[in-house]
């Protein structure tokens, strides 16, 4: 499945120490991320002028139930270097499967 499919990305994400100048899902590259507890954090450098920022994948709403699955297993998937656009378009290894009414995630 691709990232869009399984995960919503924040908007333009503010730069960090600014209040003005705010960061382009095209021309900013993912140079790290970590996970929290109800998010994927996404570690943004814009190459231009260096400015860096935040953006966040939150499981999209219909995957709540296995959220937790769904987040550990992305937070493996190698995606720095990629910009927000592209990570959108990304095919993960993961798939989720509905069986008896309940989600599975499948590797």
């Amino acid at each position: 499945m691709r990232v869009r499919e399984l995960f919503k990305s924040t908007g333009l994400t503010q730069a960090i120490g600014g209040t003005t100048s705010f960061l382009d899902r095209e021309n900013c590259q993912i140079v790290n991320k970590s996970k929290n507890e109800d998010s994927i954090v996404l570690h943004l450098k814009r190459g231009t002028d260096g400015k860096e920022g935040r953006a966040h994948l939150r499981v999209q709403d219909k995957f709540e139930t296995i959220s937790a699955q769904l987040l550990n297993a992305f937070a493996s998937e190698s995606i720095v270097g990629l910009t927000l656009n592209q990570l959108d378009d990304l095919e993960t290894s993961l798939s989720v499967e509905s069986t008896g009414g309940k989600l599975h995630l499948n590797k």
